[in-house]
């Protein structure tokens, strides 16, 4: 009886370790296989990256002085540009005095400017009103920019 009882509780404990661990072996193999292919395909990348990063640092290199150049060209346009600002600038002060020393009305400047040479009858210019003097207005060159950008 105690044989019968104990091979009754030895089959208990009898557990099939290799069916059990199947599914886990199966899962570790998978998992093995899914990893060769990520560090086959980061290889790849990396040889792909080393490839660019030379050909880049290579058309870098040979491009620089023409880069170089350009950077010149562009801060030269640049100056052209702020002294062509400032010119107009000049200019609009200059017109607008213009205007208020003539009298011209700002609503319909153009039709105002050429009211006195559409008239028919003479007027008289005032004696009274002074002479405006004439100021010779200085601009500056942008011509200097380019002849120097050139050397």
């Amino acid at each position: 009886m105690l044989a019968d009882t104990v091979q009754d509780y030895a089959q208990y404990l009898k557990v099939d370790l290799s069916s059990n661990f199947q599914t886990v072996q199966d899962v570790i193999d998978n998992m093995i296989t899914r990893l060769e292919e990520l560090s086959s395909v980061v290889q790849m990348i990396k040889l792909k990256n080393n490839n660019c990063t030379t050909s880049v640092t290579q058309d870098i290199c040979r491009n620089r002085n023409e880069v170089t150049m350009l950077s010149k060209k562009i801060v030269t346009l640049s100056d052209v540009v702020h002294k062509l600002q400032v010119n107009v600038e000049v200019l609009e002060k200059r017109v607008e005095r213009a205007e208020s020393d003539f009298g011209v009305q700002s609503d319909n400047k153009l039709k105002y400017f050429f009211k006195p040479f559409l008239k028919r009858k003479d007027v008289g210019i005032s004696t009274n009103a002074p002479p405006i003097p004439q100021e010779k207005v200085v601009f500056s060159s942008v011509l200097d920019n380019f002849e120097t950008s050139n050397t």
